[in-house]
C-alpha cells in the first residue's frame, strides 16, 4: 500500500529536519513530482483520441504523480479526468533545498522611506498708502 503524498507544509517541515533519511526520501518524492510527464499516464493521437494507461502498466513514479482521476459516466461514455500533482510548486521546493533560489531576507527586500513635503513658506506684506506718513 502507498503512503499518502505530503503536503507543502509537511515537506518543507522534513526539508528543515535534522532526518537525513526523511530529508532523503522528500528529495526523492519532489524529483519524481518535479520529472512527471502527462505521457506517463497518458498518450493521444493525431486524430485527439485519448488513450489512458492502465493502472498496473504505470511505473511507481507515475503512480505518485497522479493527483486524482475522475470518472463520470455521461449518455456518450466516462468522462475520465487525470489530475497531476503541482510540478512548480515541486521544483521550487527543490530548488530552495538546493539553495538554488536566494534566501527570503530583509536585506534583499526594497526599503520604504517616508518623505513629507512642504510648500515654500509665504510673508505677506502690508503695503502702506504715502498719503499716511508725517512730513513735519
Amino acid at each position: 500500500m502507498e503512503s499518502k503524498p505530503l503536503t507543502v507544509r509537511q515537506a518543507r517541515a522534513a526539508l528543515a529536519s535534522q532526518d537525513e533519511d526523511r530529508k532523503q526520501a522528500v528529495v526523492q518524492e519532489l524529483e519524481a513530482l518535479a520529472s512527471s510527464e502527462i505521457t506517463d499516464v497518458l498518450s493521444w493521437d493525431e486524430m485527439g483520441q485519448v488513450q489512458i494507461r492502465a493502472s498496473n502498466e504505470l511505473s511507481p513514479r507515475a503512480r505518485r504523480t497522479i493527483k486524482k482521476v475522475k470518472v463520470t459516466q455521461t449518455q456518450d461514455g466516462a468522462n475520465i479526468e487525470v489530475e497531476m500533482h503541482d510540478k512548480l510548486t515541486a521544483l521550487r521546493l527543490l530548488a530552495k533545498h538546493r539553495g538554488l533560489l536566494e534566501p527570503n531576507s530583509d536585506e534583499m527586500r526594497p526599503s520604504m522611506i517616508g518623505i513629507n513635503v512642504t510648500g515654500p513658506r509665504t510673508t505677506t506684506y502690508e503695503v502702506k498708502d504715502g498719503d499716511d506718513e508725517d512730513d513735519s
